[in-house]
């Protein structure tokens, strides 16, 4: 009996004694698996939350663009001109769809003669190619519509919009 328990105290001593520094290879295998795992799960639960960011920061420059031009119309100047944004807007979380910006009449050019200049940011998809939805705006008059299958949650595109010019006034004619 003695000799029982002498033994239990000496592996005791053993284990406290021991300094192992680190982790060994089969708790690192097993932890990264299983936070692998975890995130397989998780990240495509993302999606729609990434896409909103992408939204708002499409929405925040298609709106930049409205402000710097009405703020040149309220200057007078001759031509007034926005900044045209970068071409792609993608986190870089899911890279098959990403959005890209264009633009009828002259890049960065408020009032071309031929009548205003629509900038649109348009949802693509890489694999495709094909246009899944777009949200467009004017650059003078700030007015805002969509083609495509907007998702459901996209239902403030069509609100009021907050101009600096008001719709009446005759800078915008």
């Amino acid at each position: 009996m003695r000799i029982k328990r002498f033994q239990k105290i000496s592996l005791l001593r053993k284990l406290i004694t021991s300094k192992q520094i680190g982790y060994s290879i089969n708790e690192i295998i097993i932890v990264t698996s299983i936070i692998g795992i975890l995130a397989s799960i998780l990240i495509p639960n993302f999606r729609p939350a990434v896409e909103f960011i992408e939204v708002l920061i499409a929405e925040k420059h298609l709106l930049k663009a409205v402000k710097e031009c009405q703020i040149g119309l309220i200057n007078n100047e001759m031509s007034p001109q926005y900044t045209l944004p970068a071409n792609e807007i993608n986190l870089g979380i899911f890279k098959n769809n990403k959005f890209t910006f264009s633009y009828t009449g002259l890049g960065g050019d408020c009032s071309p003669e031929f009548g205003g200049n629509q900038l649109r940011v348009s949802r693509v998809n890489i694999n495709s190619e094909n246009i899944i939805y777009s949200l467009i705006i004017n650059v003078k008059t700030g007015e805002k519509s969509s083609e495509g299958l907007l998702p459901g949650w996209l239902d403030w595109w069509g609100g009021k919009s907050s101009n600096l010019i008001s719709e009446d006034d005759i800078l915008l004619d």
